[in-house]
């Protein structure tokens, strides 16, 4: 699975490269996916870490870099959710259905959000 990051970057060198705007590389990259628009592509790539309703309160970041600071400080397990971030605990990750315990959390250092990490997950999970 590729990751949104990814396709950001992605997005930014077609841009360069082909002269066009952003949100142009963005539709463009979308359509090469098979997706009808930028938003409906955007929002498959990430795995749906909140399918279930659950009475869990999570911290939340918009962006990556506040959220891998909070991990690294608070600890818990960083995910993402149509391009935000959110932290969640042990609970949190049994309640989807998975095992906190597992050894490839740490492999990842806790961070569910490349496609490297998810790959992984999707391994041993």
């Amino acid at each position: 699975m590729i990751s949104l990051n990814k396709v950001k970057t992605q997005a930014k060198l077609l841009a360069k490269q082909d002269g066009i705007k952003l949100k142009e590389a963005f539709e463009l990259l979308a359509q090469q996916a098979n997706h009808k628009d930028w938003k409906s592509y955007k929002d498959s790539l990430d795995i749906d870490w909140y399918a279930k309703h659950s009475p869990f309160l999570n911290q939340w970041f918009a962006h990556y870099d506040e959220a891998s600071k909070y991990l690294q400080e608070s600890g818990g397990y960083l995910l993402s959710y149509k391009g935000q971030y959110f932290i969640a605990q042990k609970e949190y990750i049994t309640h989807l259905g998975f095992d906190p315990e597992n050894h490839v959390w740490q492999r990842i250092n806790y961070d569910a959000t490349s496609s490297k990490a998810l790959n992984l997950l999707k391994k041993y999970l």
